[in-house]
């Protein structure tokens, strides 16, 4: 995925954008946690959604591995 453009919208790569948080990083405000956790849906990071995910209401799973697999057409802030 090297290269690749971040699934989030901001038009930057995602290994300087969603994927420093995917990699543990701590978001630093709401806006760039949605859109890592927008990110992370579309690549189907289910580890990462669920780390993000408030305690009182994660679910155990997602199932993002669901067939078919939802098709995200992009992400509007």
């Amino acid at each position: 995925m090297s290269g690749a453009t971040c699934p989030c919208g901001s038009g930057r790569k995602l290994e300087t954008c969603c994927g420093t948080f995917h990699a543990g990083e701590i978001a630093p405000d709401a806006e760039r946690l949605m859109r890592s956790r927008y990110s992370a849906y579309v690549l189907g990071l289910e580890t990462y959604l669920l780390a993000t995910w408030h305690p009182a209401t994660r679910p155990a799973a997602i199932g993002l591995d669901a067939t078919p697999r939802p098709h995200w057409l992009g992400l509007a802030v």
